[in-house]
């Protein structure tokens, strides 16, 4: 355990003293400023009635890319530099490499996050008076770190499988691409063929809310960890004034559940799998 600490100590301290981790941080920070803006400029702002689900929903669409930035070097940085020796001789086990590197990285992205949700929560109070209930700020947070726990997990799990930082962009960027751009038009299309026998999808309008789309929908859309951090910041607040007040919870709950275990799995599972298969590898 004292191995993997100080794997993660070190990883942690040598990513904050690189410029490109506060360049990420600056630059989701912006990102999402600017949607925020755009909103706040709208109309529609004035029936926004939860503003911190609405902020950290912004991160949604630049999390991802700050992941993959800090992320992708981790393991197979070590090995193509040759540290990969010295971290093994301290003593460590491969093990320890994979997984000491996968709490220094979640460290760095959550202080991306945290300066990040500083500015935007700052920003979201002064334009809509505060940030809502505890309820939605706490079960916000909750939702956000489950899911850059997903993105990084899946991220050091894809660069402790292969020998290059080439390769492990391309795969880092495969996936990513296929979970993002193509999740919609693409592969919940293919599931709909399998289950329908037609490529038309179900609306998402309510897919947070209700139960009003077919049950395969409910729970292939929540595969995407996008898509279930989508229906966590907004169930996982139900669930937690549902606990407190003992309020009845609107969302469908077996889905969203379903959705909050898929963001556990794409946080485990990958690196798992990344440091059996990094196990296997010569490193000589």
């Amino acid at each position: 355990m004292s191995s993997l600490a100080t794997i993660a100590r070190k990883d942690f301290k040598d990513s904050i003293r690189t410029r490109s981790i506060w360049i990420i941080a600056g630059v989701m920070t912006i990102l999402s400023l600017s949607h925020i803006l755009a909103f706040i400029s709208s109309p529609v702002s004035e029936q926004h009635s939860r503003p911190f689900v609405f902020a950290v929903a912004q991160f949604s669409l630049w999390l991802p890319l700050a992941a993959i930035g800090i992320g992708f070097k981790s393991v197979v940085g070590e090995r193509t530099s040759g540290s990969i020796r010295i971290l093994l001789g301290q003593p460590g086990t491969r093990r320890n490499v994979v997984f000491g590197t996968y709490l220094g990285r979640l460290l760095i992205l959550t202080t991306t996050i945290i300066l990040a949700l500083i500015i935007v929560g700052i920003v979201v109070t002064i334009e809509f008076g505060d940030l809502g209930s505890i309820t939605d700020v706490i079960g916000g947070i909750i939702a956000l770190f489950l899911f850059a726990l997903a993105w990084i997990g899946l991220v050091v799990g894809a660069s402790s499988v292969v020998a290059s930082e080439t390769r492990a962009i391309g795969l880092v960027i495969g996936v990513y691409t296929l979970v993002e751009p193509l999740w919609q038009n693409l592969v919940l299309r293919l599931f709909a063929l399998i289950f329908t026998g037609t490529i038309q999808t179900p609306s998402q309008a309510s897919v947070f809310y209700s139960l009003e789309n077919p049950t395969w929908y409910l729970y292939v859309n929540r595969l995407s960890p996008t898509e279930a951090f989508n229906a966590a910041r907004y169930y996982i607040p139900e669930l937690l004034e549902g606990l407190w007040y003992g309020t009845a919870i609107s969302g469908p709950t077996l889905p969203n559940l379903f959705g909050i275990a898929v963001l556990i799995g794409w946080a485990t599972v990958p690196v798992y799998l990344g440091y059996r298969q990094f196990e296997r590898v010569d490193l000589g």
